[in-house]
C-alpha cells in the first residue's frame, strides 16, 4: 500500500530537512498518524481510565516522537512547491497555519529546483515525465506493447 509506505518513509527521513516530498506523501502521513494517535488514545482510555478531553500517555508519548519527522516532512513538502523551509516560522504569527495549510495542498512544482529535481510521479497529484518535460498530454497508445508498461 503506497500510503503506508509514505508513512513509513516520513519515519525513516525522521530528520531529513533536505529534498522534496509529494503532496500524497504529505497527506498520506498526516492521515495515518491522526488514525494512530486516535487508536493510541482508545488504548489509554481504557488502560488509564483517561477522559476524552485529556491527552493519554500514549498519545503524549507517540505526539512528542512525531513532532521532528512531521516539522521535516513539512519542510521537504514546502521544498516541493519551491518554498524555502524558513517559511515554517509563519506558524507562530497564528494565522500563518492558515497559509501553511493552502501550500500544502499546492500541486507539486514541475520544474528541478535547488532542493531536488522534480521526480516522474504517479497520475493526479504529481507529475508524468511527459508534463515534467513540457511534451503536453501524454501520447496515446499505439499497440499492445504501449498499453502494457
Amino acid at each position: 500500500m503506497k500510503v503506508l509506505s509514505y508513512y513509513v518513509e516520513s519515519w525513516r527521513r525522521y530528520a531529513d530537512f533536505q529534498g522534496r516530498s509529494s503532496r500524497a506523501a504529505y497527506w498520506s502521513t498526516l492521515l495515518i498518524s491522526v488514525v494512530v494517535t486516535l487508536v493510541l488514545g482508545g488504548v489509554s482510555a481504557a488502560i488509564w481510565d483517561v477522559d476524552s478531553d485529556q491527552l493519554g500517555p500514549l498519545e503524549g508519548i507517540y505526539t512528542l516522537a512525531f513532532i521532528i519527522p512531521s516539522l521535516a516532512l513539512s519542510v521537504r513538502r514546502l521544498h516541493d512547491i519551491g518554498r524555502s523551509g524558513k517559511w515554517m516560522w509563519i506558524l507562530l504569527t497564528g494565522i500563518g497555519g492558515l497559509v501553511l495549510l493552502w501550500w500544502h495542498c499546492l500541486p507539486s512544482s514541475p520544474e528541478d529546483n535547488q532542493w531536488g529535481p522534480a521526480q516522474d510521479r504517479a497520475v493526479g497529484d504529481q507529475l508524468t515525465p511527459s508534463r515534467r518535460r513540457g511534451g503536453g498530454e501524454p501520447k496515446q497508445p499505439q499497440g499492445p506493447a504501449d498499453i502494457i508498461r
